[in-house]
């Protein structure tokens, strides 16, 4: 068997889409804002997930009709994967303020990972037309596309989270995995690069650098990443090492 299709059965598509969405969090509504800072903002502000949780449930008992609270406490349940209770509050605040970009925004998030793809397009675009111009749609709309296996509309919509974040590792290489996906190997390659520039964190990067060095036929720069990507833990490209590289 090549090295190309050893790698190319490795699962890895699952492990890239969940830590790039993880990662994803739409900017905080403008009514947040406020001279001084309460708990629960110190606490959002600090990524202290479970402790703004306890905060807000709180508020939420006194005012449960605060749109701006039901989107944070949705943000805070996201970030610790707590899906379902986390659309529930972003639809809560929706259903309180219909014209709440952010609540949409998290919601195409939440949409995604819980596998209801097009409730996530459609977030996104009600986002979109209530003004929400957040690069982070695109990083969204662009993984919906992947999962979709439409890596030409992906990569239109990573080239322009890329072009508004060029400092973000991430872009680069979703969308090098896009260019991949359209079989533009010496692209990917290039965004790979980018990416692992850029401190992109992880096995994975590599892995598939060397995918797309291998079909450039840059064999001794596959054996390269596969030998970085087995230092940070990946088993199967250990085990190509030791099988295709000398």
């Amino acid at each position: 068997m090549s090295m190309r299709k050893q790698m190319a059965g490795r699962g890895m598509w699952a492990a890239i889409l969940v830590g790039a969405l993880v990662s994803v969090a739409p900017r905080a509504a403008m009514t947040q804002a406020s001279p001084a800072a309460t708990a629960i903002d110190r606490a959002l502000a600090a990524s202290q997930w479970r402790e703004a949780v306890r905060l807000l449930d709180g508020a939420l008992a006194v005012t449960p009709r605060d749109a701006t609270r039901l989107q944070q406490r949705g943000r805070a349940h996201r970030e610790l994967e707590e899906f379902p209770k986390a659309l529930a509050d972003y639809t809560q605040a929706i259903a309180v303020d219909r014209r709440f970009a952010a609540a949409y925004g998290g919601r195409a998030i939440v949409q995604q990972r819980m596998g209801n793809g097009n409730a996530a397009f459609a977030d996104i675009d009600s986002a979109r037309a209530l003004g929400m111009n957040d690069p982070q749609l695109d990083l969204v709309e662009g993984i919906g596309y992947m999962m979709n296996d439409d890596g030409a509309k992906a990569w239109a919509r990573f080239d322009k989270y890329v072009r508004a974040v060029p400092d973000a590792a991430q872009g680069w290489f979703l969308r090098g995995r896009a260019a991949g996906m359209a079989g533009r190997e010496a692209d990917a390659e290039k965004d790979f690069t980018a990416a692992i520039d850029r401190r992109m964190a992880g096995p994975e990067v590599f892995s598939l650098r060397a995918m797309a060095r291998v079909a450039l036929g840059n064999t001794s720069g596959a054996c390269a990443d596969l030998a970085e990507a087995a230092k940070l833990g990946d088993k199967a490209a250990a085990a190509t090492v030791a099988k295709n590289c000398r």
